[in-house]
């Protein structure tokens, strides 16, 4: 999955509705209009890069990189960016012209070796090779191929299930929204080997991206699909007996915490080649978490723990393991930095065994103080939106996942809808679609259900 910040993402055309100075002192003015082609975070996640090509007169472009803190405290940031950037139409990097059909009359092409990967012997391809709509550089069939956990980033790891081939790739391609031609396909990334074998050690991932729970359009961050982990030595001989190594994979995990699930697929995971932490910062993130322990420093754990991290839900797990879990977790719940707030709730969804039921006393009534808490001001250049709507749609997502359905909770979700009607539709929206999944309701679509 590409990067995203609040509503940005790559491929879109923004217009800019507040003018900013980034951190490196590059000056945007209001109105300026850009498509967006990446955004990436420094290993770190500190900083947010967003690489995007600005209009400029006559239909020409320039590319430039805004740079932001992630930790600043005004100007465009985290939880921010809709005040500063409008979302416009997609659009997609050209497509690179078919080469001219053969005359009739001329001799059928000699296939091109690139078809075939057996040369390979699994080996990342070393120029921009085309798979098609392959995401392997091998002869096994795409029944076969899975991606690479954690699939973050603008780069997609893959690997075959059959040969134990690994390849990195671009994707390029055309949705068919303007140009009625939908396409896709995956290029081949040059990639040292030393560091294709490195992401070769973590397990490959099935996600069941129509199986999520639907609630409301939200932020990628607060999206949880079911996901099939395989062990990075899996491999079969055919399709059968793919079959029935899932339905044993998934009748093993079924009863794990999705941290459980992670951290049982990973194995033994070394540090990463020189070089390869920057390039593929989500897998070295994750490849730290897996050392890390409860009694681990708070603040790295804390930092792992956001849920822009790929390491969110093993750091989760983690501090619910720590001495003084409760208190902590509600501190950052209470926190009006954004970094422990995130933190907070990847804990708050995964915090059941904290709790003795939806009647816990220490449940309800703290998440309603925090509730009630939350500043009903209006976000600055958004219309009928409140400035708190991010905090409130995290902790809805908690509640709902915690399955807090007592009483007390119910009669304070009515009460904040009452509350906010007039102030944020789409908040009052959500909230019904919270108490509906709390009373067992299915608030899927027509179309979905």
């Amino acid at each position: 999955m590409a990067t995203t910040i609040d509503h940005l993402e790559s491929h879109h055309r923004y217009a800019v509705i507040r003018g900013f100075t980034d951190a490196t002192g590059l000056r945007v003015p209001f109105e300026a209009t850009g498509v967006i082609r990446r955004i990436s975070l420094d290993p770190g996640y500190t900083t947010i890069f967003i690489d995007w090509e600005r209009d400029g007169p006559n239909g020409a472009t320039t590319p430039e990189r805004l740079t932001f803190a992630f930790k600043a405290t005004d100007g465009p940031r985290n939880n921010h960016m809709r005040e500063y950037f409008e979302k416009g139409e997609v659009v997609l990097p050209a497509r690179e012209p078919k080469a001219p059909k053969p005359a009739p009359e001329a001799e059928p092409a000699q296939r091109p070796a690139a078809e075939s990967f057996v040369h390979l012997n699994g080996r990342q391809p070393q120029d921009e090779v085309s798979l098609n709509e392959q995401t392997v550089a091998c002869d096994c069939g795409a029944t076969f191929h899975r991606a690479i956990w954690p699939a973050h980033g603008d780069l997609r790891v893959n690997a075959c299930l059959r040969c134990g081939a690994v390849t990195v790739t671009k994707q390029i391609g055309d949705d068919g929204r303007f140009t009625g031609d939908s396409w896709t396909a995956y290029l081949t990334v040059p990639i040292a080997q030393q560091t294709v074998d490195w992401l070769a050690r973590f397990p490959r991932v099935a996600i069941n991206h129509a199986g999520a729970t639907w609630r409301w359009p939200m932020s990628a961050t607060l999206v949880r699909y079911p996901t099939l982990f395989y062990p990075a030595d899996t491999r079969v001989s055919d399709e059968q007996e793919l079959g029935r190594l899932e339905d044993v994979l998934f009748a093993a995990q079924s009863p794990l915490t999705r941290a459980d699930r992670q951290s049982s697929a990973c194995g033994d995971i070394p540090a990463p080649p020189a070089g390869a932490a920057e390039q593929f910062a989500h897998f070295a993130y994750v490849q730290r978490a897996l050392n890390l322990r409860p009694t681990s420093d708070l603040d790295t754990l804390r930092r792992h723990g956001n849920l822009i991290s790929a390491s969110s839900e093993l750091a989760a797990a983690l501090l619910l393991r720590r001495d003084g879990a409760y208190d902590i977790m509600m501190g950052w719940l209470r926190s009006k930095n954004e970094d422990e707030f995130s933190a907070g709730i990847a804990m708050l969804r995964d915090s059941r065994p904290l709790f003795s039921g939806p009647d816990d006393p220490n449940l309800a009534p703290a998440l309603i103080e925090i509730l009630n808490g939350l500043p009903l001001g209006q976000m600055k250049g958004v219309p009928n939106r409140v400035e708190s709507c991010l905090k409130f749609e995290a902790l809805l997502v908690a509640i709902a996942d915690l399955g807090a359905n007592s009483m007390q909770m119910q009669d304070a979700l009515r009460a904040l809808r009452v509350k906010i009607a007039r102030k944020d539709p789409t908040l009052m929206e959500a909230m019904a679609i919270v108490l509906n999944e709390l009373n067992g309701k299915d608030n899927r679509p027509e179309e979905y259900r």
